[in-house]
């Protein structure tokens, strides 16, 4: 693999891609960034598990110049912090013998030798897509995020809690989360209605981590939404995977019947103080 690329643009999606690199990981080979260049241009991955974040960035002679195709997998800190202090416009990633990467300038007054991760040990990445997808616009998808994700509940021996709840019926998407002190909800109208219904959690965190990388506002996102995961499929060919757990009664999670109650309250969004005894 060898290729020559421009550093802001690699920079930044290093730095989109790294949101889903955990520190508290055991294994050693999630916390590596995949980059997976072909003569189309490199696609890179990074996952914890529980969030898979894939960017891909065309080739286009502007920004990169494609020697040879490979695969390599580089610890995402450490190529974070090499491209962030490189200070020319591009910067030279070079494979020697699938064991070592060399990272340099054109005049190699800047250069970094760095072992590699095995690519045989990291995990098969594969984002799945439905064809019974739902689309809304990414500005919808924020604001879902900043009017429910603020009462997620921190606790984690209640996990059921630290996630939003997408409730998918028809042409209606409600998103709902609770702490059970304070209860958030928004709803939203779909363009294309669903037969099936879908009634997912996803872990606050995760979507927080996701919302935060989205730069284009009025680009489209398509949700692919499965029992155990779904994929937000950005425009611009930014693709995240977050495991999900399926969503029970709200009295399994020890709401009253008051609160219960204020789900309907509003169908935009509403917050509210703890009804419980």
């Amino acid at each position: 693999m060898k290729i020559k690329i421009k550093r802001d643009l690699l920079l930044d999606n290093i730095n989109k891609v790294s949101k889903a690199i955990s520190t508290k990981n055991l294994i050693p080979t999630l916390s590596g960034i995949k980059f997976e260049l072909s003569k189309n241009g490199l696609t890179l991955t990074a996952s914890n598990n529980d969030i898979t974040i894939q960017k891909f960035i065309p080739s286009d002679k502007k920004n990169m110049s494609i020697d040879e195709e490979g695969i390599i997998i580089i610890q995402g800190k450490e190529i974070a912090d090499i491209v962030r202090i490189i200070p020319d416009e591009e910067i030279n990633i070079e494979v020697i013998d699938d064991l070592k990467v060399l990272i340099y300038t054109d005049d190699e007054r800047i250069k970094y030798d760095l072992n590699v991760i095995n690519k045989d040990e990291y995990p098969e990445v594969k984002l799945d897509r439905s064809e019974n997808y739902i689309t809304i616009s990414s500005e919808e998808l924020l604001n879902i995020v900043r009017e429910t994700a603020f009462a997620v509940s921190t606790d984690e021996s209640r996990p059921v809690l630290t996630g939003i709840n997408f409730k998918l019926n028809g042409d209606i998407l409600e998103c709902s989360s609770t702490d059970s002190y304070r209860l958030a909800k928004k709803e939203i109208r779909i363009s294309k209605p669903v037969e099936e219904l879908h009634n997912i959690i996803i872990p606050g965190k995760n979507i927080i981590e996701f919302s935060r990388i989205i730069d284009n506002k009025s680009s489209e996102i398509k949700l692919h939404i499965f029992s155990n995961k779904v994929l937000f499929e950005e425009e611009d060919l930014l693709s995240a995977e977050l495991e999900v757990v399926p969503a029970g009664k709200a009295r399994d999670y020890g709401l009253d019947g008051s609160m219960i109650a204020g789900y309907g309250h509003d169908d935009r969004c509403c917050g509210y103080a703890s009804l419980m005894a």
